[in-house]
């Protein structure tokens, strides 16, 4: 059998070879095929996974990484895993994706009143109200959820760095309230239950350095006109989490010098690019969270500042050619959306862009120049999306990638020339081997030796030296080990599979998993599983039948007992080979969701069929499990009641002849 896996088992797609660029090319037209590393490390009698040394030009074949001054070459899962292999350690150099870093760091920023936590607080020397209780901290006010109703009376009139209101309740600004505001860097308005922003309500910025205002987590529908007035110094204006639904041409009216616009947790729904055609100078734009539902051209004016755009958690579906309009951008967040398709050229506009995250979306295709005019990105994020292959090419002119995530480690094999490539693996398998782990290595070997050669041997066992005391006992431990023989023959064919991709597994990953060897595995190790539980469950009936009810007269005639191990067979056969019907609620390859063809889907819960993978292995399983535990309950109290009466009967009859 498993000669016969080695001359037969797939060969690698065709994928496989299509051309792909080095890390190291320096024009466009220069490729290499995906197996040169495997070759190159096959001519020197070492595994894909270990160091090689450099060619004759100094290059590392594909999938391989020159070392900073050592002349060696690393594969890819050897860097950034904390152990260096390189002679300079230069494997574990530049490991951190700087690229998203700063962005999460900003994003996820501190609260306004949390930035100087480290300077003392005390109250307010200037404070004369019994009915609230300020807070000072150096030149920043806290007057947070203190019921307030109107600006704090008798303020210091010397410049402060920040006025935080947060909590209270001002459900309408107007020019009135914002005249009674001192001069200050910094205002925070959150919480506050802000319904309506009257005309002109900021017209005072022009009279103070007013630079961050924050709006969010108020009950906003509408910015008006002339909001704020000309001239004004306001860098940062956050107003997210309101109930906004429309953005109108004036709504940034006078805002040249704004660098960030948050406008996340809204419920935008579409704007026209002079919305935003007045903020020349902004640099970050949070939209995400949103309604919005298409991205065309002409929705964003040309902001040649901007180097921060979200639009994560939107409903967007489709992306136009030639939308994005920002020469200067470095970050594009479009997680959580309802993409499909990504369209070529998609992102030519955006030559300078380095990270771009396109998780959670419902990515199933991508046309080969989806991520053309895109050689700058260094990070990309593809993490829960449909797709399950991907076609190298559509990679290949990103030749300054260093850090990509998939959901799933065999998607690599389109991204060797990625320094890092996320996952390494699946727990179980690695882009070079079936079965990662040595020692599980070694355990499926020992466990398909015993499986196979032990219950063989109670076989032939059986067979010739018959029981004539219990029959049937004796045919269904023979049936029982025969099913356990099933699963032997299983965990043989993975064993092989492992020896035959071992240190180039990636590449036979795609074609291993849709193979009829994979699906007849995960065939063999359900109709197994099965049948020895059911067996199982039979056997103790058996027994819980012999020790129960000992004088009862059992029928254990030939037939009978034919038509119930024919029905336990027919029923393990039929749940083994149901996910083999053309439907398709179990896809296309129900046992190829994992390396080792297992029907139990350990990586991905809810793939297709996941609720029959619970019922074979959960709800038989737990029936069987709580039978079998309480029928054994049964017999031991059984035995003891017997044993008891036993006694009982020996003890009186002694007492009987010592009396006489």
């Amino acid at each position: 059998l498993g000669a016969l896996f080695f001359f037969s088992s797939p060969p690698p797609p065709a994928t496989t070879f299509l051309p792909l660029m080095l890390p190291t090319t320096t024009t466009t037209t220069a490729a290499v095929t995906v197996s040169t590393g495997l070759a190159a490390a096959a001519a020197a009698n070492e595994p894909a996974d270990t160091i090689i040394a450099p060619d004759v030009m100094d290059q590392c074949p594909m999938g391989y990484f020159h070392c900073n001054i050592s002349a060696q070459c690393v594969p890819q899962r050897l860097n950034c895993d904390d152990k260096a292999d390189c002679d300079d350690a230069s494997d574990e150099w530049n490991c951190v994706n700087d690229v998203d870093a700063k962005f999460w760091d900003h994003f996820f920023r501190k609260q306004p009143y949390g930035r100087h936590d480290d300077v003392p607080v005390e109250t307010c020397y200037w404070l004369n109200s019994t009915n609230f209780s300020c807070l000072c901290r150096g030149d920043e006010i806290l007057c947070r959820f203190q019921q307030l109703t109107a600006m704090p009376a008798n303020l210091p009139a010397t410049e402060l760095a920040m006025l935080d209101l947060t909590g209270n309740n001002f459900p309408n600004i107007d020019e009135h309230f914002i005249a009674q505001l001192p001069v200050v860097e910094s205002l925070v308005l959150k919480f506050c239950s802000i319904e309506q922003l009257a005309p002109y309500a900021f017209r005072r910025l022009s009279e103070i350095p007013l630079k961050t205002l924050y709006l969010d987590e108020n009950k906003i529908t509408n910015l008006p006109e002339n909001l704020f007035s000309a001239e004004n110094s306001l860098k940062t204006l956050i107003v997210s989490g309101n109930r906004i639904k429309e953005l109108h041409n004036y709504d940034f009216q006078h805002l040249e010098r704004l660098t960030e616009l948050d406008l996340r947790g809204n419920r935008i729904e579409t704007f026209e690019a002079d919305v935003f055609g007045m903020l020349q100078s902004l640099e970050v734009l949070y939209l995400n969270e949103n309604h919005i539902h298409q991205i065309r051209p002409g929705m964003f004016p040309v902001l040649t500042k901007l180097h921060t755009l979200s639009l994560a958690h939107n409903r967007i579906a489709d992306i136009e050619r030639n939308s994005f309009t920002f020469p200067r951008l470095l970050h594009l967040f479009l997680a959580g959306n309802r993409l499909s398709v990504l369209r070529a050229r998609t992102f030519c506009p955006l030559r300078l862009l380095q990270g771009l995250h396109l998780n959670d979306n419902r990515l199933a295709h991508f046309e080969l120049d989806a991520f053309d005019c895109m050689q700058n990105l260094t990070s990309l994020l593809l993490t829960g999306n449909e797709f399950k292959t991907l076609d190298p090419r559509v990679l290949q002119n990103l030749t300054n990638l260093n850090y990509i995530y998939f959901s799933w480690f065999h998607l690599c094999r389109a991204a060797l020339h990625v320094r890092v490539c996320e996952p390494r693996g699946d727990g179980i398998s690695s882009t070079y081997h079936l079965l990662d782990n040595q020692i599980l290595r070694g355990s499926v070997w020992v466990m398909a030796f015993v499986a196979t050669v032990g219950n063989l041997l109670v076989l032939l066992g059986r067979y010739f030296y018959k029981s004539r005391s219990n029959v049937e006992h004796s045919l269904y431990l023979r049936h029982l080990a025969a099913s356990d023989f099933l699963m032997g023959i299983y965990l043989t064919i993975i064993a092989c599979a492992d020896i035959k991709f071992r240190g180039k597994y990636i590449f036979y990953d795609e074609a291993w998993r849709q193979s009829v060897w994979c699906d007849f595995s995960g065939f063999l190790s359900t109709f197994s599983c099965q049948s020895s539980t059911l067996l199982l469950t039979l056997v103790t009936w058996d027994r819980l039948m012999s020790v129960t009810r000992p004088l009862k007269p059992r029928d254990s005639g030939k037939t009978r007992i034919a038509f119930r191990l024919g029905l336990l067979w027919g029923m393990s056969f039929v749940l083994a080979a149901l996910p083999f019907l053309p439907i398709q609620y179990f896809g296309g390859h129900f046992y190829g969701t994992n390396g080792v063809c297992l029907s139990l889907h350990i990586h991905d819960p809810f793939a297709k069929g996941w609720e029959y993978s619970a019922l074979l292995f959960i709800l038989i399983n737990a029936v069987s499990l709580i039978f079998i535990s309480n029928s054994y309950i049964r017999m031991l109290q059984a035995i003891r009641d017997s044993g008891g009466g036993m006694r009982s009967t020996l003890s009186g009859r002694e007492n009987v002849v010592a009396t006489r």
